[in-house]
């Protein structure tokens, strides 16, 4: 059989507007990446990077991946898609790269950064978790734009990319300031991160302490207040503001939750002393 007629079905298939063809042609193609990088396989699988189905989607940037780890060239292509007009594209091309050893540059790290504001929850998480795993020798760029989105307006992204600084274990004085800031977010979710952060950063400046005992303080979300208690346990601050918020906490007749983290917190104080 010719290396036309083998590769002529595969073609046809990934075009087929019935999904599950497709699904079976991407299949087929992850057993033999090899064949992703012939004719015109490859500007096939990179058609369906921009497929409205994410499991398309998904199983032809992991065709790509397979291909791109023997193929520069395949490399190359898919990394001329940090270019495209699309965010989804551009996001995949960067998710792809990030599967391949050395693939992921400075502009596919930028990329994962730019998800960040993805409305997809998946694709936010999915963009830190190869931003922490594929980005550490960038660590100093990265930083530098994550201090810039831990102001952005956008939850989302002000949310992820605190939680980047943490996972990248980026705890100086800069980083706490942003994160005490975002303390007093208009967003639950982006304080939880802030919580989140200051937990991981331990022992705390004063700044730090006072943003977290205002959260347990006055905070309208009641889980905010509860994580604001649990963090007050790692910040090691005994103050005698800090102790009576906790022994206020912990007599909270509406809200048991609360007042167990806040027992905790006061027996982790007591215990480290």
């Amino acid at each position: 059989m010719s290396a036309l007629t083998s590769i002529d079905p595969i073609l046809a298939d990934l075009r087929s507007p019935d999904l599950s063809r497709r699904i079976a042609a991407l299949l087929s193609l992850k057993e033999e990446p090899q064949r992703a990088a012939r004719g015109g396989t490859l500007e096939a699988l990179i058609e369906n990077l921009d497929s409205p189905s994410k499991a398309i989607q998904r199983r032809a940037a992991d065709v790509l991946a397979a291909a791109a780890a023997d193929s520069p060239a395949v490399v190359a292509r898919v990394a001329a898609l940090l270019d495209a007009p699309q965010p989804r594209v551009r996001w995949i091309a960067a998710y792809v790269l990030g599967q391949v050893d050395g693939a992921l540059d400075l502009r596919a790290a930028y990329t994962l950064l730019e998800a960040f504001a993805a409305d997809d929850g998946d694709v936010r998480w999915a963009a830190l978790e190869l931003l922490v795993r594929r980005g550490g020798c960038y660590r100093d760029a990265i930083r530098e734009r994550l201090l810039m989105l831990a102001g952005n307006p956008d939850p989302n992204c002000r949310k992820m990319s605190l939680y980047a600084l943490r996972e990248l274990g980026i705890f100086d004085p800069a980083a706490v300031a942003l994160v005490c800031a975002a303390c007093g977010s208009a967003d639950s979710q982006v304080r939880l991160a802030a919580l989140s952060f200051l937990k991981q950063a331990g022992a705390g400046s004063r700044d730090a302490v006072d943003a977290v005992a205002e959260c347990l303080k006055s905070d309208r979300d009641r889980g905010v207040r509860r994580a604001a208690a649990f963090t007050l346990g790692y910040l090691g601050n005994r103050s005698t503001r800090v102790l009576q918020l906790l022994r206020e906490a912990a007599q909270t007749p509406d809200d048991a939750s609360l007042s167990k983290a806040a027992r905790w917190t006061l027996d982790r104080l007591k215990e480290e002393r």
